[in-house]
């Protein structure tokens, strides 16, 4: 589990931040939590902290030098910077953040940060470890597109290419965070966000695989579909 801290006195953004970081959370599989923070920056917590995402509104002179104290005595956890404009993000940029977020904050924009980010939270990222033959792969959840029943094995279809692991899909799928991954037939369990798009009964995947949803579960996967795209989405609504 990682533990980020957000600083910022407006409710807005302060919803927005939260919901989208829990979103990109479940999208990463990374274990978090996550802690709201408002008031004078020199009550700030960082401690244990792998991220502190901080709004640069309203940051006065004395805020900063908190903010460079905070760094000083916590190296290890990371600053993201939320910034409405070049100004503030220039003043701000004293205390050396690591990624540099524009406001109004978007879910994209959230998501390019945390990827620069990555050394600071990847010890929460969640693994598979499963038997491939005679050795044991160590694979990331997150690069895990979808999983095809193979017999009593599973092909794993991932950034790297495809894997065949010693595992049946049943088991493989008790492995799987639901959402994002979810069971659309018998022979495929898919992670929502390497759909493309839906084309009747049908799912067209990042590699413009198709896959058949079961008709009972249809509904259900589109549904599933609409959240996980809502919640990424449509933030500019």
């Amino acid at each position: 589990m990682v533990r980020f801290a957000v600083y910022t006195n407006e409710e807005k953004t302060a919803q927005r931040v939260s919901a989208f970081l829990r979103a990109w959370a479940e999208e990463i599989c990374v274990e978090l939590q996550l802690a709201m923070e408002s008031g004078s920056p020199a009550a700030l917590d960082a401690d244990g902290c792998a991220l502190l995402l901080v709004d640069s509104a309203g940051l006065a002179r004395q805020d900063i030098a908190c903010l460079q104290a905070v760094r000083a005595a916590y190296p290890d956890c990371g600053l993201v910077l939320l910034a409405e404009d070049d100004r503030t993000a220039i003043d701000v940029y004293q205390c050396h953040p690591n990624a540099l977020v524009p406001k109004p904050v978007t879910y994209s924009g959230l998501d390019a940060a945390m990827e620069r980010c990555f050394s600071f939270w990847q010890k929460g990222l969640g693994w598979l470890d499963l038997p491939a033959q005679h050795r044991r792969v160590h694979i990331p959840l997150y690069q895990l597109f979808y999983a095809e029943a193979a017999g009593r094995s599973s092909v794993l279809y991932r950034a790297g290419g495809a894997l065949q692991v010693n595992c049946a899909l049943s088991a493989l799928e008790e492995s799987l965070p639901q959402p994002p991954f979810l069971r659309v037939q018998k022979s495929f369990v898919v992670h929502l966000g390497a759909v493309r798009r839906v084309s009747g009964g049908e799912l067209i995947m990042y590699n413009d695989k198709v896959i058949s949803v079961a008709r009972g579960r249809l509904r259900q996967v589109q549904e599933a579909l609409a959240v996980y795209r809502r919640a990424r989405g449509a933030e500019e609504g």
